[in-house]
């Protein structure tokens, strides 16, 4: 079989690399403390880390929060077949009839094993086992219980030590459990080689989440099947061993870093920040995990700022701890003594969360690259905003690197593409819009007949095309064993997309974010084998405004053809307004193509409206796609000289709203009206509520001389290098405040 050359090189680098990754390197060897339990627990005479039985069970009397979560607990526990389910309301209340039916369980439950699409329940066992290891209903089945666990630890470590997981996906997961599962049998006899095994993967998995500080396949994988192993390991591994470090990488930070990429996500329509392949359990209320993770994070990293979130999410939900049976995860994760110890309502903790926590902040800044803009937490109407320029890590993340999006009173420019719609995974629909730039906030750049080869390479292709947007490589599988895996692909070409050169955040002020995108298009810097590149630079500044509550995005775009045609993209759930349209194709003005020569629209959403005004190109074109059957439109030839000729792509009926991701209704395209190779799009945005009436800035472009591109917003002034190079000042008419961004930061 020949192999198309742009897979031969991915399975080249990828083979040598993997030859290098596998097994992990051990980690220093790991001391257990003696005796149980010491998995989240300790013995009432120990002074460890951990809480004791006796501590959780006066919680349970004197807290009314854990006690109205745990009584779901109790009421699901008599008819359960997990055993740490049956354990853990045998620690809240010391009724024996749990702990035998949890050393049933122990004796007679399966373990499952990890394999295609499915993860090892071994934890489960290895919970029940530790925190019932002296009562006398596990002694005499407690050898063989053991060894059950001893077992599935074996298949589960020969499963890790193989290649079939990536570090951002099922990997992790199995790498948890299996730790979680030896650190309560590690110290018997033939289990310290197994528990050196587990203690290299599980370090692994925790410094891939130290790397990211987020999640790449978005929030929806992650709260399934990520969230909670993570949490659960840290604590076994920090309460079985003493030690907050492993292999180097502080557990608690960690745990801070993730605790606060959860509540930071969480926008004010109620739904987590949909990147990535999201669908189901976007709001709160719908599993728990969401609950039971914020709480563990914050238990974990001791922070007061995460437990006021996890305040803030227990709040906020329909159903604390939620709809599925985990409410006995209240015994690990829920721990009051954490919470701000100072001005401070836990009735109310958004108020301290808008006194104390940072407006802005950027999580993976060498990796994930997703920063949030908050405002007055809690507040339905707060003004939020997000902004996404990072690495490839998994297969579930989408090409969508410089997505800005923006709520107020509504959504006013979101992220679109529906994941499990129509065609499912490897559907049409998925593969050709979904996961691709047309369906986010970033740019796209048409240049005829490009196209992906992980798209050609599918088992039965169905898309192929990029239709202008970014290089698609990984959409269906990724292979990572883990980040210097990750590195040592990314060093190589395939996988680098962003390089995020400034982030500023100035309090009630300004908030700053610059990102060369360049590698995320076949550039010349690297193009897959076989396709030509269509780009020598693309760098995107976001500036959020606060005093004039206003966004300025700076786009430049150097063509390496003058035919391919840059576009910036803004997409609506709503029709965008223009002074004038005219229908270029499709039905009517309502359901088609339709072109402007306005430089100004506005979009409306709920309680919102946004205004934005197009500075740059000076001569340019504006078109609004979108309507029944337009709204996932796509230029599949990615050449429009030969007219709208391109297909939607529909993933079901756009005028029905969604309770999390939305599909889409229309979109906005500006592109240059004239042909040439180096391009720059200047673009001020500034989201209002309807029913306040307040007035918007005025915006006006500003002559800064032959280097510089600038634009004044209210009595700001915003100026923009037209090259990298830096610009040590900028002389402007007027006594405004003026402020230099350049792309490693800014000058006043």
């Amino acid at each position: 079989m020949r192999l198309h050359p742009a897979l031969s090189l991915f399975l080249f680098v990828w083979t040598v690399a993997a030859q290098s990754y596998l097994p992990p390197p051990e980690v220093s060897p790991v001391q257990l403390s003696l005796g149980h339990p010491r998995l989240s627990f300790r013995s009432a005479t120990d002074r460890g880390p951990g809480r004791s039985f006796d501590d959780v069970r006066r919680l349970y009397s004197s807290d009314p929060a854990f006690h109205r979560i745990f009584e779901n607990a109790l009421a699901a526990a008599s008819s359960t077949r997990d055993p740490a389910t049956a354990a853990a309301a045998w620690v809240v209340t010391g009724d024996d009839r749990h702990a035998r039916a949890a050393a049933a369980a122990l004796l007679e439950a399966p373990i499952s094993s990890t394999g295609e699409g499915r993860y090892s329940n071994v934890w489960s066992f290895a919970l029940a086992w530790d925190w019932l290891y002296g009562h006398p209903a596990l002694l005499d089945s407690r050898e063989k219980t053991a060894a059950r666990i001893a077992e599935r630890v074996e298949t589960e470590l020969a499963w890790l030590d193989g290649q079939y997981m990536a570090t951002w996906h099922g990997r992790n997961q199995a790498a948890n459990g299996t730790m979680v599962g030896v650190l309560a049998i590690g110290d018997l006899p033939g289990q310290q080689r197994n528990l050196a095994r587990a203690a290299a993967h599980y370090a692994e998995a925790l410094r891939a989440l130290d790397f990211s500080e987020g999640w790449p396949e978005g929030p929806s994988y992650w709260i399934y099947n990520r969230a909670a192993p993570y949490a659960l390991a840290a604590d076994c591994v920090m309460s079985a061993t003493g030690q907050e470090r492993i292999a180097g990488i502080d557990i608690r930070l960690v745990m801070r870093k993730v605790g606060l990429w959860t509540i930071y996500q969480f926008a004010p329509n109620g739904v987590f920040e949909p990147y990535g392949d999201s669908a189901g359990s976007l709001r709160l209320g719908e599993t728990g995990w969401w609950e039971v993770t914020a709480d563990y994070f914050a238990k974990l990293s001791k922070s007061p700022a995460v437990a006021a979130g996890g305040d803030w999410f227990r709040n906020r939900s329909s159903s604390p701890y939620g709809k599925r049976p985990l409410h006995w995860w209240a015994v690990l994760s829920y721990d009051p003594s954490v919470r701000p110890r100072t001005d401070y309502d836990p009735a109310r903790p958004e108020l301290w969360l808008r006194d104390h926590l940072p407006q802005t902040m950027l999580f993976g800044r060498d990796s994930l690259g997703v920063t949030f803009f908050r405002d007055r937490w809690g507040d339905p109407d707060e003004l939020f905003a997000s902004f996404k320029a990072g690495d490839l890590l998994a297969h579930h993340d989408h090409y969508d690197t410089g997505h800005f999006s923006i709520q107020y009173g509504g959504l006013l420019a979101p992220l679109t593409g529906v994941y499990g719609d129509p065609g499912g995974y490897t559907g049409v629909y998925r593969l050709g819009y979904a996961i691709q730039t047309v369906a986010s906030n970033s740019l796209l750049i048409l240049s005829p007949r490009e196209s992906a080869a992980a798209l050609r390479a599918q088992k039965q292709p169905v898309w192929t095309a990029l239709s202008g947007g970014q290089r698609v490589v990984r959409p269906t599988g990724f292979d990572c064993l883990s980040v210097e895996h990750f590195k040592a692909q990314r060093n190589a070409g395939p996988l680098e997309r962003a390089t995020i050169t400034a982030f500023e955040t100035h309090p009630d002020d300004f908030d700053y974010i610059a990102a060369d995108i360049t590698a995320a298009y076949n550039s010349t810097r690297w193009a897959e084998p076989g396709s030509e590149p269509k780009v020598s630079l693309v760098t995107r500044q976001l500036v959020y405004l606060r005093r004039e509550r206003a966004f300025v995005v700076y786009d430049r775009v150097e063509c390496v053809r003058p035919s391919d045609t840059p576009k910036f993209l803004l997409h609506a759930l709503t029709k965008p307004k223009t002074k004038d349209e005219r229908l270029l194709a499709g039905k009517d003005a309502d359901n088609g193509i339709l072109e402007s020569r306005d430089s100004r629209f506005t979009v409306a959403q709920g309680g919102g409206l946004l205004t934005a005004i197009s500075v740059l190109p000076e001569k340019q074109r504006l078109l609004k796609i979108g309507g029944p059957d337009y709204y996932a439109y796509v230029e599949e030839d990615g050449d429009q000289s030969d007219g709208f000729d391109g297909v939607n792509l529909s993933g079901g009926d756009p005028s029905q709203p969604r309770e999390t991701k939305q599909l889409g209704l229309w979109r906005v395209e500006i592109e240059p009206a004239r042909p040439g190779v180096s391009h720059r799009f200047l673009t001020v945005l500034v989201p209002r509520l309807a029913a306040d009436g307040a007035s918007i800035p005025s915006v006006a472009p500003v002559e800064a001389g032959a280097s510089a591109d600038a634009v004044c917003v209210g009595r700001t002034v915003a100026v923009f290098p037209r090259n990298p190079k830096p610009l040590e000042s900028a002389r402007v008419a007027g006594a405004h405040r003026v402020i230099v961004f350049n792309d490693g930061g800014t000058r006043q």
